[in-house]
């Protein structure tokens, strides 16, 4: 395709033409460093038990191990992930996977609580550093007609990740030991990030911006059409008009404060339900006289629930628009999660789909709020307003686990648990309600005071 005209626009360019090789390659890095991230952050919840019972730990230092590693994905979202903007999503991406990869090796040589606590958060600080790099590069890449699905789909990794990690412990633990199970989440990030610096694309906005690379960044817009032709003194842009607009004050401004703040209360309800699940659920299942390899797949289900709603939710939202889909998946979580301390004495099929359907919704919120951000803020914010969404949301994910063992040790039982975490999605369901009433006439991407005149 020969390109005429005063300039050539990357992110144009990329929006004009169809979805090719490297646009696939780019989201299956992007999903590959998700279920990565899914297994290295859900692990702890499965070998924790083990551990608990190896040492002797008592049941209200559980809480801080669970809380330790979503405290280090908090600072890794809001220090770490802003380096992209420096030395680009590559260099983030490689090496987020190789410091959480090494840490989890380093993990299996900790021999007491607070070495095991300290480990974790360290970890996941380059947890946290990852997901939002390989999220904003696989959504630069991808035309914007696909970009909402895409960034859900490339979520369904995550879920992998986190489902994976159940099936590996489930495998390793009675035999060889939690050890082992952490040596497997310790060697996938390292290989992933040497195929990543082998492979992977950079940012087009870092190499035309920062680094004033035209050569590379036209080798990569001929990948996506080798038809491609320019002249040699044709200026190259990305994201030219995005720089006044990135900045945290501006998710507070035009009209966006309210929004903003709906968004931050949602998710942030949902992680909390979420990581408390995700962290707690196997030793509540032991504790209620399940085995421990029945337990861990009693709470996997959860996961593969999460793998289903990355392929509805995505196109549902597409079709109805976010503002009908999230209320509804708010009140669907609130309900089975309610329900698990009920059936956990019931068959074990029962609890089997109980938890595959609050994973469903549960998980399917998730991945809702990431595409409702691209939906809400206008191009040069959603970048700014992910990260901020996933770094607010972990003080929930953050709360969940610790308040969930404070909680047992002031002699609640796990069936209040989920009540209490059923009333928090009815809070965040009742944010959407309003967030729709709000702003459901509003056009996708902008509000009416960013429109001219």
């Amino acid at each position: 395709m020969e390109v005429r005209g005063a300039v050539l626009d990357a992110a144009a360019f990329i929006d004009r033409c169809k979805i090719g090789r490297l646009q696939i390659l780019v989201a299956v890095f992007g999903a590959l460093v998700l279920f990565v991230d899914g297994f290295d952050t859900q692990v702890i919840g499965y070998i924790t038990p083990q551990i608990a019972k190896e040492w002797q730990i008592p049941r209200n230092l559980l809480g801080p191990i669970f809380s330790s590693g979503l405290t280090g994905l908090l600072v890794g979202y809001l220090l770490i992930a802003p380096l992209s903007a420096k030395i680009g999503h590559k260099l983030v991406m490689i090496g987020s996977c190789l410091a959480f990869g090494a840490l989890t090796f380093f993990t299996t040589s900790a021999s007491n609580v607070w070495v095991l606590i300290l480990f974790r958060f360290v970890t996941g600080i380059g947890l946290g550093g990852a997901i939002p790099s390989a999220v904003a590069l696989t959504g630069e890449y991808c035309p914007q007609a696909w970009r909402s699905s895409f960034i859900t789909f490339i979520y369904a990794g995550l879920s992998f990740g986190q489902l994976s990690a159940g099936v590996v412990s489930s495998a390793l633990l009675a035999r060889f030991g939690w050890q082992a199970v952490l040596w497997v989440g310790g060697i996938l990030p390292i290989l992933l990030a040497v195929a990543i610096a082998l492979a992977a694309p950079d940012s087009l906005e870092y190499l035309i911006n920062k680094r004033r690379d035209r050569a590379g960044a036209l080798k990569i817009l001929h990948r996506i059409d080798p038809a491609l032709d320019v002249a040699t003194d044709r200026p190259l842009i990305a994201n030219q008009h995005g720089g006044r607009e990135s900045s945290i004050r501006n998710l507070f401004q035009s009209g966006r404060a309210f929004g903003t703040a709906a968004i931050w209360l949602a998710i942030g309800m949902n992680l909390m339900v979420n990581f408390f699940i995700q962290q707690w659920t196997t030793q509540i299942f032991i504790d209620a006289g399940l085995a421990q390899e029945t337990a861990i797949i009693a709470t996997s289900m959860s996961m593969a629930g999460g793998i289903g709603a990355a392929f509805v939710v995505g196109p549902v939202m597409d079709r109805l628009g976010p503002y009908r889909v999230m209320p509804f998946l708010f009140v669907g979580a609130a309900l089975f999660v309610s329900l698990i301390g009920i059936v956990v004495a019931l068959p074990l099929w029962v609890l089997l789909a109980t938890n595959f359907c609050q994973g469903f919704c549960t998980s399917g919120i998730q991945k809702a709020g990431n595409a409702l951000c691209i939906y809400f803020y206008p191009t040069a914010l959603r970048s700014t307003g992910l990260g901020w969404m996933l770094g607010i949301g972990r003080i929930g994910a953050i709360a969940g686990p610790l308040a969930a063992g404070i909680l047992l040790g002031f002699g609640w039982s796990a069936a209040d648990l989920f009540y209490a975490c059923g009333v928090a999605l009815l809070i965040g369901a009742f944010a959407m309600v309003l967030m729709g009433r709000a702003y459901r006439r509003s056009a996708p991407g902008y509000l009416a005071s960013d429109l001219p005149g």
